[in-house]
């Protein structure tokens, strides 16, 4: 019987295998997970730009809000376009396919660094990495920007015998297009990963030629055009600049950090985080790096050098926070897989069990992510709740005929309910203690009511202004399957007040 590694990355393993693999893992039920907290930010910001016509110009809620570039909004903007509809899932499709992208790169420069069965091992690995799949099933541009640096890297491990312009074009192509995903990060993460090659092996005496310099021109203008577009059509009541907001984001950010200020050491537990389940085998990997640096092949200790420049780089920037980090995770994952196919007495054993772990993760995580947690969202709250809004409130008037009020609702209500990012809503001023005297107070609306506007408000506050309003219609949303099962008491759920005709 096969070992689970034969199976994985032996001589008969294929590609094609971690590819399906790949697209099971991160496609199946990717919209059954309610919107998780930053997630309500694409959705505002695509939303309100199908509301306002206007693509060039990002607002969260009514605010503007250019503190990424356009890309990622863009992306999610063209599936919902082309499927006629706003989802989770069409939320997500961006960073999953970009999953799917971060796996294809990672086995080209494995196979490119040393063989095959490295690419292989290294994407089944990524694959089976706890946060790799979070990330690859969350509405963000995080998982872009790391699949796109890993993208640019491949194609320079692919290319560099082959000094082209078209070879350079691409791949300053690649980092303008992982820039204008989440901002210039996308482009010093493969500069400095190929660093130590580009130096060490003098690979500069091939590359620096007009050829080379040309080809960021390409580069240069296709990064411009948003930024260009947006001042070119321009928008009266915006306020926001994108290049400052560029500048401000990441390289005052970087130096002078305004907020997200962890501990230096931050990045020395986030990163084992990020690897689970294979931290088990990053810390062995990295204790034996002393014992056989001497023996290890210019690509291995490139590997080596890559990390640890990439895990200073962030280390040292004045913002961090745990997501981050996330660039150097296929690295690290890299650099692990090549110590597992060392030439050591102990390669055997060391292919043995892991295979074992990642056969077990293999099975657990799509167990998690793809069982489990739809499961658990089955009966999903807020969509449910939406529907049914929507149906008792039309049995009154038409949709379109109600006004809404929004009295401290969690974001996500606007998206289920596809409500225009003109709608207010009012925060508490003490979310904790509301008595019905506070509310009359920091709510006026509650006292001079519109006949013709929906108040909806967290299920918290559902009794104590259910006595103000005898003449109005309780909509109650229901908690989820799972929060049914484990019997969680969610008082964030939305409550809508509908006025009786």
């Amino acid at each position: 019987m096969k070992s689970c590694a034969e199976l994985f990355w032996g001589k008969q393993s294929k590609a094609l295998y971690l590819m399906i693999a790949s697209v099971l893992m991160l496609f199946i039920f990717l919209g059954s997970r309610e919107i998780w907290t930053q997630e309500h930010r694409w959705a505002d910001i695509v939303a309100g730009m199908f509301f306002r016509h206007d693509f060039f110009h990002p607002y969260l809620n009514d605010v503007n809000y250019y503190d990424k570039p356009l890309l990622s909004y863009w992306f999610i903007a063209f599936f919902a376009w082309l499927t006629g509809q706003l989802s989770t899932w069409v939320l997500r499709l961006p960073s999953a396919l970009a999953g799917l992208l971060a796996i294809y790169s990672i086995y080209r420069l494995g196979t490119q660094l040393k063989d095959k069965r490295l690419g292989l091992l290294a994407g089944w690995m990524l694959l089976t990495t706890y946060y790799f799949i979070f990330w690859a099933r969350t509405s963000s541009a995080d998982m872009l920007n790391m699949a796109g640096s890993l993208f640019a890297v491949a194609w320079y491990f692919e290319k560099k015998s082959v000094p082209s312009f078209f070879n350079y074009a691409v791949f300053f192509l690649i980092m303008a297009v992982t820039c204008l995903c989440k901002g210039l990060v996308g482009a010093m993460v493969p500069l400095i990963a190929i660093f130590p090659d580009f130096i060490h092996k003098k690979e500069w005496n091939n590359h620096l030629r007009p050829a080379f310099f040309l080809a960021m021109i390409p580069a240069a203008i296709v990064y411009a055009m948003p930024f260009w577009a947006s001042s070119h059509f321009s928008d009266q009541h915006y306020a926001q600049n994108g290049l400052y907001l560029v500048y401000r984001e990441n390289i005052l950010r970087y130096f002078q950090p305004f907020d997200h200020k962890d501990p230096i050491y931050s990045y020395f537990i986030y990163l084992p985080l990020y690897l689970l389940p294979w931290t088990f085998v990053f810390v062995p990997a990295l204790l034996s790096l002393k014992s056989r640096w001497s023996k290890m092949s210019l690509n291995s200790r490139w590997l080596v050098w890559a990390v640890f420049l990439l895990f200073l780089f962030f280390t040292l920037s004045g913002s961090r926070r745990n997501y981050y980090i996330l660039p150097v995770v296929p690295f690290a994952i890299l650099m692990v897989a090549d110590w597992v196919l060392s030439t050591a007495s102990d390669v055997t054993k060391r292919n043995i069990w892991s295979g074992r772990l990642a056969l077990s993760a293999l099975i657990g995580m799509f167990l998690m992510f793809d069982v489990l947690q739809p499961l658990y969202y089955a009966e999903d709250g807020y969509q449910n709740f939406a529907t049914e809004l929507k149906s008792k409130a039309t049995e009154i008037k038409p949709w379109s005929a109600w006004q809404f009020v929004m009295l401290d609702p969690e974001s996500r209500v606007r998206f289920y309910l596809q409500l225009a990012p003109t709608v207010k809503n009012y925060s508490s001023p003490n979310v904790a203690n509301m008595t019905t005297a506070a509310m009359l107070e920091a709510w006026p609306v509650l006292k001079n009511r519109d006949p013709n506007t929906i108040l909806i408000v967290r299920k918290q506050y559902a009794s104590a202004i259910k006595t103000l309003l005898p003449n109005y219609q309780l909509v109650e949303s229901k908690p989820s399957l799972g929060e049914r099962v484990l019997h969680v008491n969610n008082k964030n759920l939305p409550v809508a007040f509908i006025p009786m005709a």
